[in-house]
Formats: structure tokens, C-alpha cells, sequence
């Protein structure tokens, strides 16, 4: 979590890393987390 504190909110960077821990996509509709950049997690923009 503390490598992504530059490039997202804690709150967001705890659900990434859970993401990238469990080897599953993570959903989101917030688009700025989509792209962030620094992760190695699947992340699905929903529209």
C-alpha cells in the first residue's frame, strides 16, 4: 500500500493491493483509479 500512496488514496491503494493479492479484477467506476498508474492489479472500469 505505501508504494501507491502517490498515485491514489489510501482507501483505493488497500483495495488494489487486496486486488493484486488475491490474483482477481478489481471494478471500479472511478476512472482516475482505472488508470492510475503503479500496480499490478486488473483493474475493470464499469460505465
Amino acid at each position: 500500500i505505501w508504494q501507491l500512496r502517490s498515485n491514489m488514496t489510501a482507501f483505493d491503494a488497500a483495495y488494489v493491493a487486496l486486488a493484486e493479492a488475491l490474483d482477481a479484477s478489481l471494478v471500479t467506476a472511478d476512472g482516475k483509479l482505472a488508470r492510475a498508474p503503479g500496480h499490478a492489479a486488473r483493474i475493470e472500469l464499469y460505465r
